[in-house]
């Protein structure tokens, strides 16, 4: 669905996707050998109409730009088209006092297709290059009286990562204070499998539901003996490109300001990918699942 936003509003949206390496943003690192001129931060998304890219130049140390104005001039281009675009440039102060460049563009990414993007300067240009994944179908199972103890999620499409991939579990309970409705997130990271048609995730719902029981018995919240009801189950990841596939498995700091180990950005630092979230809700008719503590 196309969503035409306040390029702060799109700025706001796309921030959870790189929140594993929002760390870097922050941090005033230093950079050894940093003769590259620009660092790049961002997410392409089919789900939004303004795509944005973070943007601060390279002085020794990386740290938000406090300059009013970055000499710099950003543009995309559309690999399967050669539609070129430019960029505007944005301000922003942050809450804590600095300055953050922000390089927008009112389009809509198109999904399976591969972008260029490059910032210049008097200093000279980076440049990456960025591929939207294909798009897909998030399919839960029917609903039913009871929640299968293995509650299979299938993502139906050819793409090449599932990241942040979480289970929200929405549940109510006979408390010592009377009936307590809560939700309690379990992460799935790295636990999808490549499928036939796509990704499968084989959620455990029958061990998460009684880990669950058993930390509110062992916290004192709930008898053990009294029952543990799923209202609903709530399933979101976000699909993205093969640039997610960080050294060790996880973003850091230190990992995107060395040269050679990040591959995503052209004569430069940091990191620009590509995705979209998924999110589908699941609703029991009537469960009542009994947790051993």
């Amino acid at each position: 669905m196309r969503r035409s936003l306040p390029i702060w509003v799109a700025v706001a949206l796309a921030l959870p996707l790189l929140a594993s390496i929002a760390a870097c943003e922050e941090d005033v690192l230093g950079v050894t050998g940093a003769d590259q001129p620009f660092t790049m931060f961002g997410v392409l998304s089919p789900q939004l109409d303004t795509q944005w890219v973070r943007v601060f130049p390279i002085e020794g140390v990386l740290r938000p730009e406090v300059a009013p104005r970055l000499e710099a001039v950003m543009q995309s281009t559309d690999l399967r088209t050669g539609q070129v675009r430019l960029w505007n440039d944005s301000l922003f102060q942050e809450a804590n006092g600095s300055f953050a460049h922000v390089f927008w563009s009112d389009f809509q990414a198109l999904f399976d297709t591969p972008y260029s993007i490059d910032v210049s300067g008097d200093q000279g240009s980076t440049h990456v290059d960025v591929s939207v994944p294909p798009e897909t179908e998030l399919v839960l199972p029917e609903v039913a009286d009871q929640p299968p103890t293995l509650f299979r999620v299938d993502v139906v499409g050819e793409v090449p990562r599932l990241i942040r991939i979480e289970i929200t579990y929405r549940v109510r309970y006979l408390g010592f204070g009377g009936i307590v409705d809560t939700e309690f997130v379990r992460s799935y990271e790295n636990r999808a499998e490549r499928a036939v048609n796509g990704w499968t995730i084989g959620v455990r719902a029958g061990l998460d539901i009684r880990d669950i029981a058993r930390e509110l018995a062992d916290g004192g919240f709930r008898r053990s003996d009294a029952p543990l009801k799923i209202s609903r189950l709530t399933v979101r990841l976000i699909v993205a490109n093969q640039a997610w596939d960080p050294p060790g498995g996880a973003f850091h700091p230190e990992v995107l300001v060395q040269p050679g180990l990040m591959s995503n950005v052209a004569n430069g630092f940091g990191f620009v990918g590509a995705g979209y979230r998924h999110e589908g809700i699941w609703i029991p008719r009537d469960t009542v699942i009994v947790g051993d503590s």
